[in-house]
């Protein structure tokens, strides 16, 4: 039985040999690094620092905090930290590059809804009713 299942196997691997032709004389190698990944990956590894120094030095970003969140600042502070670690690791690696792209945009449109001082109904007081 063992050696029908490896007749097989190299029947297939021959089959997929023709079928891909010779390799190439001078075969194309392309490298993994383009200037513009490393450009990314150092933009994801300064967000990912900066959103741990919300961790490590709080005090640092608690007046920039408060503007957009005046209640429970350290708390925000915290969170933002969080998020950048998060966004900025996922724009690092490649793979999840493009949810970490998608995800840090959103989060600049939702700082620069709360700098801008768009408030959601429930912290502003109004009522939908």
């Amino acid at each position: 039985m063992r050696s029908r299942i490896i007749g097989r196997r190299k029947r297939r691997k021959a089959t997929r040999a023709l079928a891909a032709g010779p390799p190439p004389e001078h075969p194309v190698v392309i490298t993994a690094r383009t200037p513009d990944s490393l450009r990314a990956r150092a933009f994801g590894l300064g967000l990912a620092g900066t959103g741990a120094a919300h961790f490590t030095a709080p005090r640092a970003f608690d007046p920039l905090t408060a503007r957009a969140f005046p209640r429970a600042t350290r708390r925000w502070t915290y969170r933002n930290g969080f998020t950048e670690m998060v966004l900025g690791l996922a724009i690092t690696f490649r793979r999840s590059r493009p949810i970490g792209s998608v995800g840090f945009i959103a989060y600049l449109a939702f700082l620069a809804a709360r700098f801008s001082g768009a408030r959601p109904a429930e912290e502003s007081g109004a009522s939908g009713w």
